[in-house]
């Protein structure tokens, strides 16, 4: 029907109804970059209480439009403790495409100088360098997370259920070895993201560039949030701080009587020839960093001998509990470590060495560790009076 004669029709009351009823899609925050969205208008109405045919208006289709928003930020909310001299010390931080569309990120990072992130800036860190968790378990894997870019980071609203808009990023860097962790000693860094073009896997796009001008509904066009705008490139930045601290290890030891030759048990048992004696040597980490490669090495007096079997049901010579963990147990064969279970004594069976396991776990060979402040370490073992 033309628009003339529907005219006349409301002109003389014939019209008994006009309605309007709209079919479009629902545009959400986060809808995809490039979307189709479609639009069309449906005009019903009777003449002379007749139902005539609709009239449908043709269709208005737009595409959603690229927003590029992301954010880089540390990881932790703290600064990442630190040795003296560590060489490769791991700071995390990380990037999140709360964009619409998929982006690659070039990275590039700085050493501060002054100022605070979490701690004032007073050293330098050397050779930082920059690698992405390609396996995304937010662990810094050295040898498989070796990728120096972002590559095809999910955008905030995908269409992959699995599909993840947060990735960690790794900086490394050597620490100087003049701090020494006794004075609050902090080196600052920045880690910067650029966004680049989803160019395919393997491969960094071209950087990201706004569309500028009017939209054109025929296509999609691309605009920086605020919070990236960095001119002709999009980037936002990050910081962190690596803090030099230390371990400080305390020792203390014990000895208890646990039974002598008359028959008499702790607390009734005597010292005297024949007795055993059970010694208890208690090592606690009062600093903020984990005390490694931790060796226990008690010389056993002349007038004693050591005894073998005297825990585990008479399987082991020494008892060591870290921590809340379960007690573990080893073997003290005389010459040498031969089982690697972290236990030996000398040559001449003399002097006691105890190897402390990370979280009680044995074998450990060297690498080991006490942490602070919950780790206390207890080592047990027992020796007879000649």
């Amino acid at each position: 029907m033309c628009a003339s004669k529907l005219k006349r029709l409301l002109a003389f009351g014939s019209m008994a109804l006009v309605s309007l009823i709209y079919s479009t899609s629902v545009l959400a925050v986060g809808t995809d970059a490039g979307t189709q969205i479609d639009n069309t208008a449906t005009v019903g109405y009777k003449v002379g209480g007749v139902v005539q045919t609709p009239e449908v208006s043709p269709t208005s289709t737009f595409f959603v439009d690229q927003v590029v928003d992301f954010v880089v930020a540390e990881a932790d909310s703290a600064d990442t403790l630190v040795g003296a001299g560590e060489q490769d010390a791991v700071a995390r931080f990380t990037v999140t495409n709360t964009g619409n569309a998929p982006q690659d990120f070039a990275l590039s990072v700085a050493d501060l100088v002054g100022g605070t992130v979490f701690s004032l800036d007073t050293i330098d860190t050397d050779a930082l360098t920059i690698f992405v968790d390609v396996n995304d378990n937010d662990v810094y894997d050295a040898g498989t997370d070796i990728a120096t870019f972002i590559d095809e980071l999910s955008a905030d609203d995908t269409a992959a259920a699995d599909a993840d808009n947060v990735i960690s990023v790794f900086v490394l860097g050597d620490i100087p070895g003049t701090a020494d962790g006794s004075v609050p000693d902090a080196a600052n860094i920045e880690l910067t993201a650029t966004a680049h073009v989803a160019g395919g896997a393997t491969v960094l796009g071209a950087a990201e560039a706004e569309s500028g001008g009017n939209d054109d509904t025929g296509s999609v066009q691309i605009i920086f949030s605020a919070a990236v705008d960095s001119g002709a490139t999009a980037t936002a930045a990050g910081q962190d701080g690596y803090l030099v601290a230390a371990a400080n290890l305390s020792a203390d030891k014990t000895s208890t009587v646990v039974s002598d030759p008359l028959g008499q048990a702790f607390p009734l048992a005597l010292a005297i020839p024949g007795a055993f004696v059970q010694y208890e040597v208690t090592i606690t980490n009062t600093g903020d960093l984990p005390a490694t490669e931790v060796q226990v090495t008690d010389a056993i007096p002349s007038d004693l001998t050591f005894e073998t079997g005297t825990y585990n049901g008479a399987a082991s010579d020494v008892e060591i509990v870290v921590g809340a963990s379960a007690a573990v147990y080893c073997i003290a064969e005389i010459g040498g470590d031969s089982n690697s279970d972290g236990c030996f004594l000398n040559g001449a069976g003399d002097s006691l060495t105890v190897s402390i396991p990370v979280s009680g776990t044995y074998p450990t060979g060297l690498t080991v560790g006490i942490n602070a402040p919950t780790d206390d370490v207890i080592v047990r073992f027992q020796a007879s009076i000649d």
